[in-house]
């Protein structure tokens, strides 16, 4: 493996325009030693983490993973600059979309890595406190592979060996809940072993974080997998994990013509087992009826817009205080040239679609009748495309959605019931623009202390940013 020091050229540039509203721009950092920092998370002491790659995702890439102090300026005590660099396997594409610092001062990286013949597997690196690799972390490879239906060792054997398995992480998280710490890793890869299956299967996974084995007390010691029916491809996105090792999936899947993706909620105990107090419906039933699909305890589907030919994904859910789950991603509150019975406009692109989910139903005070739909059609933006990409709670259960409104980098704010908040911009919006990094927002995270934001962006060839939000008092 190699490891190489990045150089940050960029200096941090405070957002040009503060909104006189109680959520506000601080940092707006950008860099072109990065084109992607879609891994996110705060250290206890503040320190703000990254990862991602640089490169052409058509061709190479090598992961990149930053520190940040508090104030958004690199922190020059990690790998000499605050940027390290790791390549797994030369001439592969390579990328990270989760971070997870340690409560020691290392930080582990999900790495998805392209593999011979055009399968990919997921691997988790480390380092320490000062950037370097850590010692002894994954032996000579020094990564550790994360397996989630198929071990790279049985390859051959994969029934569709002309396409070899396929998985990727998507989050990666620590549950500290046991007193030791542990690896949550996400996101979904091809169907296990001994199923007969090729589509892909969601993936749950908690190892030790001492060396990256898997835990014994979760699931047996195995990956807890969910497939739905059919020959359906399960989408797996980012978790929460609660205080008590209790773990929320969040994802979609696609039930196929007219029926299109549907939110799929999984909710897991501690020890890997579905809950039982969560879930067990899909709404509406008739998709389930149509498909053979079967309402599972534990396990939340639906999809409100498919009455008026729209679909809804899910990227992330936010715990609110009452234990309720908020939603955020993007859809259609319509389909093409389709009227909507629920009160939006036609979908020209996608919408931002959300939808609050309390213990075994959905909300129906939610929004609007039960659904949020951010659509920008209409409003004078570069485009009408709309999307969530993550979401997390504020104080008073008021949900920030990041991603993108009308074209632009952006945040939404809903209040506690779901409506567009207007203390943070006059309709709810915080506009982000940049005149070289267009990419959407697509990580977020709270700081410890409360008050600041942390949000960074998807792929884009002019380089990576991170900007941070404050909260006034």
């Amino acid at each position: 493996m190699l490891f190489r020091n990045l150089v940050a050229l960029s200096a941090v540039a405070m957002a040009s325009t503060a909104m006189a509203q109680d959520i506000s721009p601080v940092v707006d950092f950008t860099t072109d030693k990065a084109n992607d920092f879609r891994g996110l998370a705060y250290g206890a002491d503040g320190k703000i983490y990254v990862s991602g790659h640089r490169g052409d995702v058509e061709k190479e890439t090598v992961v990149v993973i930053g520190r940040f102090n508090a104030d958004g300026t690199p922190d020059t005590s990690f790998s000499e600059d605050g940027f390290a660099e790791v390549d797994i396997g030369p001439g592969r594409v390579e990328q990270s979309l989760a971070v997870a610092p340690l409560a020691n001062g290392d930080v582990i990286a999900a790495v998805n890595a392209t593999e011979d013949g055009d399968g990919s597997s997921v691997y988790l690196v480390r380092f320490d406190s000062t950037g370097a690799p850590k010692a002894g972390w994954g032996g000579d490879a020094g990564a550790v592979e994360v397996v989630f239906g198929w071990p790279n060792a049985k390859n051959d054997s994969f029934p569709g060996v002309e396409a070899p398995p396929q998985d990727t992480a998507w989050d990666l998280k620590v549950d500290n809940s046991s007193g030791e710490e542990k690896l949550i890793v996400a996101g979904h890869g091809s169907a296990a072993e001994g199923s007969g299956r090729i589509d892909a299967d969601r993936y749950v996974v908690r190892l030790l974080a001492a060396d990256g084995s898997p835990d014994p007390d979760f699931n047996g010691g195995k990956p807890f997998t969910y497939h739905s029916a059919q020959a359906f491809n399960e989408g797996g996105r980012r978790i929460t994990v609660d205080p008590d090792g209790s773990i929320m999936s969040a994802g979609y899947t696609n039930l196929g013509d007219g029926l299109r993706n549907h939110v799929i909620l999984i909710r897991l105990s501690a020890d890997g087992s579905l809950d039982q107090d969560f879930g067990g419906f899909v709404t509406p039933q008739s998709s389930a009826d149509a498909v053979g699909l079967k309402p599972t305890p534990g396990v939340a589907v639906f999809n409100p817009f498919v009455g008026d030919g729209g679909f809804a994904e899910c990227y992330a859910a936010a715990k609110l205080s009452d234990g309720s789950y908020v939603t955020t991603g993007y859809g259609g509150a319509t389909g093409p040239g389709t009227a909507s019975t629920l009160g939006f406009k036609n979908t020209e692109a996608p919408d931002i679609v959300s939808f609050r989910v309390a213990g075994k139903a959905l909300d129906t005070n939610w929004g609007q009748g039960g659904n949020v739909a951010i659509q920008s059609e209409g409003a004078g933006k570069p485009t009408a495309e709309d999307r969530g990409r993550l979401a997390i709670a504020l104080p008073g259960d008021r949900t920030m959605h990041v991603g993108y409104y009308g074209g632009v980098p952006a945040a939404v704010v809903l209040d506690a019931s779901g409506k567009l908040d207007s203390s943070v911009s006059d309709d709810g919006i915080i506009e982000l623009p940049h005149d070289k990094i267009s990419a959407q927002f697509f990580g977020a995270a709270v700081a410890p202390d409360g008050k600041h934001i942390a949000l960074t962006t998807n792929n884009n060839e002019a380089g990576a940013r991170l900007v941070v939000l404050e909260i006034k008092d």
